[in-house]
């Protein structure tokens, strides 16, 4: 529902109404065109009573796209609970960003969802995605021969050969713990492995009690496809999970916690003979 679709009719109330007509089991008002408080609400509890209920539905929700959402959405969670509409979610949208719904959840706000649009696509916080093909290796008489690039700027210094990447879970939280980077034949052992830094080698870490799996799995195999797609669902709740998995203190938005992701020791000895050999 837009702005403009409200301003069309002579009054909230009948944009309401024929919206209701016409979407009753997918109904999400709008309600800060004039005067959130004032009328929007007021116009909407009518609707959800006069429209809704006769035809057997319910509201899903009534959507805040200005003013100050934190303070809007407690006095709207009121007023649609005493109305006998706690059901009804309480949307709210108006160029937000991870910074301002982090704040705005700090304060205790009673939004159940949020529309994200201008500041997802364009990526305002850091506008450009540096993703460049590097060559890491090449197959030549069956053999895989690693390559590297090399770089004054130690970060565009790339990791050479067929690799693999592991993650580590800590077996009573099921937190990750760790990432590592290792060479294609390469096999994790199960009681303990140790971890360490690439750039600042003396920062290690032994890792025990772990689960292991890698994150990386077949998709075409000779120009063949060879993975079965999971549905949309399957693919949301496997992101969630595998979000949850992670710290707090690495989800964090502000100053987030490090999150590891080292290399094998096979693969930085590969990467350090083939550095010698360039110098």
């Amino acid at each position: 529902m837009a702005h403009s679709f409200i301003q069309s009719f002579d009054s909230e109330y009948e944009a309401f109404k024929a919206y209701a007509e016409d979407y009753p089991d997918d109904c999400t008002l709008l309600i800060d065109t004039y005067d959130t408080l004032g009328s929007g609400i007021q116009n909407a509890i009518k609707v959800f009573n006069e429209v809704l209920l006769p035809m057997g539905y319910r509201p899903k929700a009534v959507r805040l796209d200005s003013g100050d959402l934190s303070y809007l959405s407690k006095k709207i969670r009121v007023i649609l609970d005493e109305a006998g509409f706690e059901d009804c979610k309480i949307c709210g949208t108006n160029s937000l960003d991870e910074y301002v719904i982090s704040s705005i959840l700090d304060e205790g706000a009673k939004i159940d969802l949020f529309g994200v649009g201008e500041k997802l696509i364009t990526a305002q916080s850091d506008p450009v995605f540096g993703g460049v093909y590097k060559l890491c290796a090449i197959e030549k008489d069956g053999k895989i021969i690693p390559k590297i690039k090399i770089s004054n700027n130690t970060i565009k210094i790339t990791n050479p050969g067929f690799k693999k990447v592991y993650r580590f879970y800590d077996k009573n939280t099921n937190k990750a713990l760790a990432d590592v980077i290792t060479l294609n034949d390469e096999k994790i052992p199960e009681s303990s492995y140790t971890i360490f830094d690439p750039t600042n080698t003396w920062k290690k870490k032994t890792l025990k009690n772990y689960t292991v799996r890698p994150l990386q799995e077949l998709i075409f195999d000779n120009g063949n496809l060879v993975y079965n797609s999971p549905d949309l669902k399957t693919i949301a709740n496997t992101a969630k999970q595998e979000l949850n998995s992670l710290w707090n203190e690495v989800r964090r938005i502000k100053n987030p916690h490090k999150y590891y992701v080292d290399l094998s020791q096979k693969l930085w000895d590969l990467k350090n003979e083939l550095l010698e050999k360039k110098m």
